[in-house]
């Protein structure tokens, strides 16, 4: 039975759309109908309505980057000391012990602050991430995170359209993954047309490691029996993705917080998508992304809020409260909203159904907190 929806406002986020005032939404077995003012819709309806009130509807959120399989770390890791220091204690907590009841309580987290899907980086239980999103009810794309030297003779990353989730691959970052792992991840998913996901220039370690400079980090892998036959390319990292052919538009670059104008000139060229991580950056303490040059960039955003050991939450709302507050200029709403919609939607294949509330899509919703109403 065809359902009416009801909210005092709501914003589509179709381009170029204003926000529609005492707003109705048609809905028939979760899938809108049709959208307009509520007035209008009402004429001609005579089933249910559900009056949602004094209500800011927006389609549902996408987390565009989270680590659900370290959800069991909440709290137990140190903020502010550095990538280093971070990693270091990370090492040393039981990274692989997955805790249902954790994950369980994570994914009712994201539910319950309006998101709808989960862009999440797994490193070595991917099938098992997926099981447990889908079984929450939330949209998802695994990205099963290539790492080491090895080029994987076998794959169990499917092929298929989007529907509830996907499966994909992603890269762990330019130097814990071997140049040929990388283009051989890059080049599945471009054979499977699904999005593919890099952590890039994070942090000053990252960078030292890339130019050859010298780097407590990597000397730490080292001492650990890792990267001992690394060559530095002596490039930037946003540089020598791009010379690795891992930039395109199918691609999903985390972080990007050590970047130079070049740097990001680069990727907007090519058309790659950003995920920033705000929270996640200040908690480890590797310093603040050029937010506002990548805005006026005109590079495609994301939000993500990376994971529970770097995170004191995974509700993005929280994130862009912290970004608003935290800009050096202008940030609209709708700059904001289109971060953890539309643009995550496109990027991680789901736009045919998520990402903007209009006919065909699926009906999922966020209400807009009071808090980021007034704040904005």
């Amino acid at each position: 039975m065809v359902e009416l929806v009801r909210a005092a406002k709501a914003a589509t986020m179709t381009p170029g759309s204003e926000p529609i005032n005492d707003a109705g939404l048609l809905v028939d077995q979760g899938i809108i109908k049709e959208v307009g003012r509520y007035k209008d819709l009402s004429k001609s309806h005579s089933g249910p309505v559900m009056d949602l009130g004094d209500t800011f509807l927006v389609p549902g959120l996408i987390n565009a980057h989270s680590h659900l399989e370290l959800a069991h770390l909440r709290g137990t890791c140190p903020s502010g000391q550095g990538f280093v220091t971070w990693v270091e204690d990370l090492l040393k907590q039981p990274i692989f012990d997955l805790d249902p009841v954790a994950l369980e309580s994570a994914g009712q987290e994201l539910k319950r602050s309006g998101t709808i899907m989960v862009g999440d980086i797994a490193t070595r239980f991917a099938k098992e991430m997926a099981g447990m999103l889908e079984a929450s009810g939330l949209f998802f794309v695994v990205f099963c995170e290539a790492i080491g030297e090895t080029v994987p003779r076998k794959t169990f990353i499917p092929s298929g359209d989007f529907e509830a989730g996907l499966i994909s691959v992603a890269g762990h970052s330019l130097y814990t993954t071997h140049v040929d792992v990388l283009r051989a991840a890059k080049a599945e998913t471009l054979e499977k047309d699904i999005p593919f996901s890099l952590h890039l220039a994070e942090h000053d370690e990252e960078i030292a490691i890339m130019a050859g400079t010298g780097s407590i980090f990597l000397e730490m892998l080292q001492a650990r029996g890792r990267l001992l036959d690394f060559e530095p390319p002596k490039k930037r990292p946003v540089q020598q993705a791009a010379a690795l052919g891992l930039l395109d538009e199918t691609t999903l670059a985390v972080h990007c917080v050590k970047v130079s104008d070049e740097d990001i000139e680069t990727v907007r060229q090519s058309g790659a998508t950003v995920c920033l991580c705000p929270r996640s950056n200040e908690f480890i303490g590797v310093g603040r992304a050029p937010w506002e040059k990548w805005l006026a960039s005109g590079t495609p955003l994301c939000l993500g809020t990376d994971s529970l050991a770097s995170n004191h939450d995974l509700d993005l709302w929280n994130e862009a409260v912290y970004l608003k507050q935290n800009f050096d200029g202008e940030l609209s709403l709708n700059d904001v909203l289109t971060m953890m919609t539309r643009n995550p939607a496109r990027i991680m294949g789901a736009e045919h159904i998520l990402g903007t509330l209009e006919p065909g899509k699926v009906a999922a919703f966020a209400k807009v907190p009071e808090k980021v109403a007034e704040l904005f």
